[in-house]
């Protein structure tokens, strides 16, 4: 606040609510956006400045800018891969202050992020948040906003950017703490849109020289599916891994997942599989912070892959197929598979196979969720809820 005071602005805080519904990532992105659009449309405001730490938050506050489509600037939040992808986007500046930007965008009426938000500065945003290590979660959050800006055409961007886009960089390295986000886009060059940004045309704001690249182990995201069923996930690959494979112990909840591993039930070489955690399961996407935790403390973090539909924690050791889709709440694939299945899913192929026949397969009942016919916020994103690859937004 002081210095958007020092830089001649009159800071006005957002009013939102201390209190959210339960639920995942995505519910709470929801739900900020929704109450910062209410508050903005309550004030006369000239510009925003998007400052906060959880990564759901901001990606709330800027699906909230393109709504209001305000002079926005974005502050670097507790996500460096999202802090990256706003940075690309052209709206976090890459020069100067925050705060400063944010006085100077508002008292010139621009750029607003409908002018910045197109399909070339989310391809730009995607291989940022990327080339960090960004994981699921930052392709939900970066398909919210897609959704927002009206790019009808991302899903499709995200499946062929997103496995040809290694990490180059790791976020805690003396590398990105030298050369931050400027280096990281300037080592990213031709592979960049020269769009326009907050602080000015993206390569004009870049350093030259660019930093010399670091060397770092270089793992990717990419894609496998089920094809006869459609099914897909997403897994983080380390160079030379080819498989992930065994017998599956099953559970619709993180909640009995944990308990499962507390009781003893989970070993190798079986594979934990984890429904009910997806955009409409979550509600909202949850994280499975407390499973990767509790195969950490037991020491099965490294031989115990999790296939779920919700996310991986965002840091931690472990094999993670995740945003399996269609998610189990409803009725995908995940929902058919029962204890003692075996899965086989081949890394090089991007394929999914089941030992389970066919026919057999098919006439299973998916696992049935409790229909709660509650009311409330959380309640109508649970009825129409998008799949993750599709925002996870509201339907």
């Amino acid at each position: 606040a002081e210095t958007l005071r020092e830089a001649g602005a009159e800071p006005v805080p957002l009013a939102l609510p201390a209190v959210r519904p339960d639920g995942g990532v995505a519910l709470a992105r929801e739900w900020v956006a929704d109450a910062a659009q209410i508050s903005c449309s309550r004030q006369r405001l000239d510009g925003l400045l998007l400052a906060a730490e959880a990564p759901e938050d901001q990606a709330g506050l800027a699906l909230a800018a393109l709504r209001t489509n305000l002079p926005s600037v974005a502050a670097p939040c507790g996500d460096p891969h999202l802090s990256a992808a706003l940075a690309a986007l052209g709206l976090l500046p890459l020069l100067g202050d925050p705060a400063s930007a944010a006085a100077e965008v508002a008292r010139r009426g621009g750029p607003r992020p409908g002018e910045l938000v197109d399909d070339f500065s989310l391809v730009n945003a995607l291989r940022a948040g990327l080339s960090l290590g960004g994981g699921p979660e930052l392709l939900v959050h970066l398909s919210a906003v897609a959704r927002e800006a009206g790019s009808a055409g991302f899903p499709q961007t995200l499946r062929v950017i997103t496995p040809e886009t290694p990490q180059l960089v790791e976020p805690d390295s003396g590398w990105f703490a030298q050369h931050g986000r400027p280096g990281l886009l300037a080592l990213l060059g031709d592979a960049l849109n020269d769009k326009a940004t907050v602080s000015g045309r993206l390569r004009e704001v870049l350093p030259d020289p660019v930093p010399e690249s670091p060397r770092t182990a270089r793992t990717r995201l990419m894609f496998v599916e089920a094809r006869a069923s459609g099914a897909t996930a997403l897994c983080r690959v380390d160079e030379g891994q080819d498989e992930v494979s065994g017998e599956c112990r099953v559970h619709h909840s993180e909640k009995f997942a944990v308990r499962l591993v507390e009781g003893g039930f989970v070993e190798p070489p079986c594979l934990l599989v984890v429904g009910g955690c997806g955009p409409r399961g979550g509600p909202g996407l949850s994280r499975l912070e407390r499973l990767s935790q509790i195969l950490e403390e037991d020491g099965l973090a490294g031989s115990v892959p999790v296939i779920t539909d919700g996310l991986p924690p965002r840091s931690g050791p472990g094999n993670w197929i995740s945003l399996f889709s269609p998610e189990a709440a409803s009725g995908g694939v995940i929902a058919r598979l029962r204890d003692g299945d075996t899965l086989r899913i081949s890394l090089p192929e991007g394929r999914i196979r089941t030992g389970v026949e066919a026919g057999e397969f098919r006439g299973r009942e998916p696992h049935a969720f409790p229909d709660r016919a509650d009311a409330g916020y959380a309640a109508r994103y649970r009825r129409s809820a998008l799949p993750a690859l599709e925002g996870a937004g509201f339907g």
